[in-house]
């Protein structure tokens, strides 16, 4: 019996390890699958507004995404009718599709459909508004997530509960036969065969979900190759079809030899679940490893015990069968261990205990781990059955237990795990509507604010040295933002990207001051305060108009100041006569042109013309005179800040 005992744990043994291994060898070529992706932001901006309309429709989310075809974004009016669109690019990685405008959008309110291939093959769908010109009465406040759900999600958990069952009938059928086999029992053959066309239909089905954008029926009537073949998702279903048939063939060919091909194709299909499940999003490296085991184990969990209980009933439950339920009690034991272990420890990479029963997936989890406590104990009141007779009805609900934990299992894997709400984004959103940049400098670092519909970006510059090999400076911030009123209040803050920070701020009209704390490592950091003047206001013929007037401009007398560390000491403008010419070329707006443009009237009454340049992390205000031309200028770059002042010796048109 030792010997029974030992050759069915090495058994065990070695399959975990070699399922650990394969999931480690993929993984040093796979990227971690982020599941279920998240709509974070749109532009336009979900129920928002834009005075134009727009040339395109923009969705970030916070992993890498595949365009649904022609059922990623669909626009239609508040009649319903459908308002012509492009095909969708990928941009930041995968992260941003962005579909072209075709038709044309007047004023009015929108309805944008979209939908996207996330990384785990789950094809996510939603909805929302935003509205052209006038029409934003009618629209509320919405959350970046409203609405969002899987497309055809029941489909997709009955085609994975499949799935996870044919895991259970093929790989533990082929260990319940090699462990009634040291018994001698021979018969009844196991349901790995079963199994394996079971686990080739669910694979197909996910396979036609993912070309058909979440619908079974346009998956087979109009597929989409490009999601198929362009994308992870696609990729891994394709692989796990593969894997199956593969699987499917080798227990048909009538050579038991050729059944070492059928662990092969097991092994893959086990690992390409474990790439694409829920804990690879918390670590990229122990999710799939933990999923491995986990799902490893529960399928040989209850295919083995499903055979055993077959065995019994063909044997009458006679002394050979009593052996083999002895046997596989301890290798149970095994696999009990594995399935709580690594279900524990997933489920503490996905959620905090707070988050148990105060979120959908924390629920499901609960009712899973209720389901498996239940199966465990009816395990254990078997076991202690086996000496005095056969326990027959506790070994039965056993198995149909472990058939309903893996139901629930299925539907865990279409549920979203809760997010964190503070998590830094992958980069920063877009600018939604007319955008401005506005810059200033605390001590030595340059703060470049961009304030779009909704939102402001703030990017935040430490100057560099020869010494220094990478840009990371371990970058802070805080945010304050106050209205004309003198109403102020404390914005959080979200990391996007290195030096980069997002906050949601609902702008109110006229001026709004942000005041801005930066610090970074080993430059310190302070206090600066930026004037957002809002609306947005774009005039790119006020610029082109005052370009002219510049270089129409003989000669004039500047007095500059350029500072690199605000709390330094004081320098001295300089002075200098130049043409204005001369003086344009040298400036970004030389061609008459800016990425953006707001103008304003400051307190004084003058025109004032704000420009931006977010990419450059540059931002200047230009003070003007009736006439059009520069009377100051503040220029905010990333490494200085300078502050000039016009003095010309005649009104246009008087002499030279």
């Amino acid at each position: 019996m030792f010997n029974v005992w030992g050759g069915s744990v090495r058994h065990a043994v070695r399959l975990l390890v070699a399922l650990m291994l394969a999931g480690a060898g993929l993984l040093i070529s796979a990227p971690a699958s982020q599941a279920h992706a998240v709509l974070l932001f749109a532009s336009p901006a979900i129920e928002g507004a834009v005075p134009t309309a727009p040339k395109a429709v923009s969705l970030v989310f916070d992993e890498p995404v595949q365009p649904a075809g022609a059922r990623t974004v669909r626009i239609t009016t508040s009649s319903g009718t459908s308002v012509a669109v492009g095909a969708a690019s990928r941009d930041e990685g995968g992260r941003q599709l962005t579909v072209p405008v075709r038709g044309s959008l007047g004023a009015g309110v929108y309805t944008v459909q979209w939908q996207a291939t996330a990384q785990d093959g789950d094809v996510m769908g939603g909805s929302y508004r935003f509205a052209v010109g006038s029409a934003a009465a009618g629209l509320s406040a919405g959350a970046a997530e409203g609405g969002q759900q899987v497309s055809g999600a029941g489909t997709t958990a009955v085609l994975r509960w499949v799935l996870f069952g044919a895991f259970a009938l093929a790989l533990g059928g082929l260990v319940g036969e090699r462990l009634a086999a040291r018994h001698g029992i021979r018969a009844p053959r196991s349901w790995a065969g079963a199994g394996a066309v079971g686990g080739l239909v669910a694979a197909l089905g996910l396979t036609v979900l993912i070309a058909g954008g979440g619908s079974l029926v346009e998956g087979m009537s109009t597929p989409s190759g490009s999601a198929l073949w362009s994308g992870r998702a696609g990729v891994l279903a394709l692989c796990e079809t593969a894997a199956w048939l593969v699987t499917l063939v080798a227990l048909r060919l009538p050579r038991p030899r050729w059944r070492r091909l059928a662990w092969c194709g097991l092994t893959a299909g086990v690992v390409v679940e474990a790439l694409r499940a829920h804990p690879a999003a918390a670590s990229e490296v122990w999710g799939p490893v933990l999923t491995t085991v986990h799902l490893a184990s529960a399928a040989v969990w209850t295919g083995a015990l499903v055979h055993v209980v077959r065995a019994g009933v063909a044997r009458r439950w006679d002394a050979a069968f009593r052996a083999t339920l002895s046997d596989y009690a301890r290798l149970a034991l095994l696999l009990v261990i594995a399935v709580l272990m690594t279900g524990t420890l997933s489920g503490l990479l996905l959620l905090s205990p707070s988050e148990l029963l105060g979120t959908g997936f924390g629920k499901v989890l609960v009712v899973k781990l209720a389901l498996v406590a239940a199966v465990c104990g009816l395990a254990l009141a078997a076991r202690r059955r086996m000496t005095l007779a056969a326990p027959r009805t506790l070994v039965r609900v056993e198995a149909c237990g472990l058939v309903a934990v893996l139901a629930v299992t299925a539907w865990l894997s279409v549920t979203r795990p809760p997010r964190d709400a503070d998590a830094a984004l992958p980069f920063a959103p877009p600018a939604t509507g007319n955008a401005i940049t506005v810059g200033g400098r605390a001590d030595q670092i340059g703060i470049a604010a961009t304030a779009s519909s909704g939102q402001v970006v703030l990017r935040l510059t430490a100057p560099t040295t020869d010494l220094e090999r990478d840009d990371s400076r371990s970058y802070e911030a805080s945010l304050r933002v106050a209205d004309a009123t003198g109403r102020a209040r404390t914005v959080a803050l979200r990391g996007c990207g290195d030096g980069c920070f997002y906050a949601p701020v609902a702008w109110k009209n006229g001026a709004n001051l942000l005041t801005v704390r930066a610090a970074a490592k080993d430059w310190g950091g302070g206090k600066e305060t930026l004037r957002v003047t809002w609306p947005a206001r774009p005039d790119t013929q006020l610029l082109t108009r005052v370009v002219k007037a510049m270089r129409a401009v003989k000669t004039f007398t500047l007095h500059e100041q350029v500072a690199s560390d605000t709390a330094g000491t004081a320098i001295a403008p300089t002075r200098l006569e130049l043409s204005g010419g001369h003086f344009v070329d040298s400036e970004p707006y030389a061609t008459g042109q800016a990425a953006q443009t707001s103008r304003f009237t400051d307190a004084e009454g003058h025109t004032v013309l704000a420009l931006g340049y977010p990419g450059e992390r540059l931002a200047l205000e230009l003070t003007l005179d009736d006439h059009d031309r520069v009377l100051r200028e503040t220029l905010v770059a990333p490494n200085h800040l300078i502050h000039r002042s016009f003095t010309y010796p005649e009104k246009p048109g008087t002499g030279d």
